[in-house]
């Protein structure tokens, strides 16, 4: 459990804050040291927006990502502005229903494909993290899936189950990709 730095960036309404949001608050049992810090353009639906999360075992200076660990890029321009600050040891996971990016360290999932399919575009957020979440275990999966229920029970059943299926297809995404 060290340190972790991660951006979220996409389009207003994709999802990204939520995201951010549950990875932070589920991350203040793990981590004893946790910072959210969101950024949204001029228009919030539609205009691109991004969150930093960084999780630490020691004091935070600054809630600004200077080496993100990951990232989870769901648009073309997420791609295009932050993409080329990952460092060489870094993931990037990049919805590629949305977005093309190449490198040794980028993960290609048709995050809103899978959506689709599973009824609900609006989950390729959760489908994405379950991918970032099976490659980057900074928090546990159980967890992560117990967090993203609740949250989702707000807008009922039916939210639930979409991306319950969403999460454990991103889970699964890599493994089953490569069969």
């Amino acid at each position: 459990m060290s340190h972790h730095e991660v951006i979220f960036s996409g389009s207003g309404g994709q999802g990204l804050m939520f995201l951010g949001k549950v990875l932070a608050k589920l991350a203040l049992d793990a981590y004893e040291h946790v910072t959210f810090f969101p950024s949204y353009g001029a228009e919030v639906r539609g205009g691109t927006s991004n969150c930093q999360v960084i999780l630490s075992a020691t004091p935070i200076a600054s809630p600004v990502v200077e080496h993100a660990s990951a990232m989870v890029l769901m648009n073309q321009p997420s791609v295009d502005r932050f993409l080329p600050q990952l460092p060489a040891e870094g993931m990037a996971f990049v919805n590629s229903s949305l977005a093309s990016a190449e490198g040794d360290n980028v993960v290609l999932v048709p995050a809103s494909d899978i959506a689709l399919e599973l009824g609900d575009v609006r989950a390729a957020n959760v489908t994405i993290f379950g991918t970032f979440l099976s490659q980057v275990p900074i928090i546990d999966k159980a967890v992560a899936l117990a967090g993203i229920q609740a949250v989702s029970k707000r807008k009922g059943d039916k939210a639930v189950e979409i991306n319950t299926r969403a999460f454990e297809r991103g889970l699964e995404f890599l493994t089953a990709a490569a069969k």
